[in-house]
């Protein structure tokens, strides 16, 4: 998954809104977690959405749609959202920097998936639940 494929963009979404997961974004941006999760399954993201967090939260829309840039509009810098404070994170960020261009890309590849699959299994509890909740209601 790259800086500008939807699932990446969702990812910004919920640094945006502060949350931690795709049915607190849903929540947030009040959208049923079905069509979230079909964004992410179809790689596509609807632009009027970006363009209106983007006009309502003073977010870069580049920042938004690409990684790149200020997150904010109009700043120069590239704020850190996240401060790495821990030292367990502060040791993994010091081995992903002695890698090589491949070995990081084979490590954000790696984490990308992780964080795909968590997510899938999320989506599929969410749906199991459902299920029984029509179920009982049948």
């Amino acid at each position: 998954m790259g800086n500008k494929s939807a699932g990446a963009v969702l990812d910004r979404l919920q640094i945006v809104y502060e949350v931690k997961n795709d049915s607190q974004l849903c929540d947030s941006i009040d959208t049923p977690r079905a069509t979230l999760g079909n964004w992410r399954n179809r790689d596509s993201v609807p632009y009027s959405l970006c363009v209106s967090v983007a006009e309502s939260k003073g977010i870069s829309l580049d920042w938004l749609l690409t990684g790149e840039g200020a997150m904010h509009r109009g700043t120069d810098e590239v704020r850190s959202v996240e401060p790495v404070n821990s030292p367990k994170e502060e040791a993994i960020l010091a081995l992903f920097r002695s890698l090589d261009e491949n070995g990081q890309r084979d490590i954000q590849s790696a984490a990308e998936e992780k964080k795909r699959l968590r997510d899938m299994a999320q989506q599929l509890t969410e749906i199991t639940a459902m299920l029984n909740d029509n179920k009982r209601q049948a």
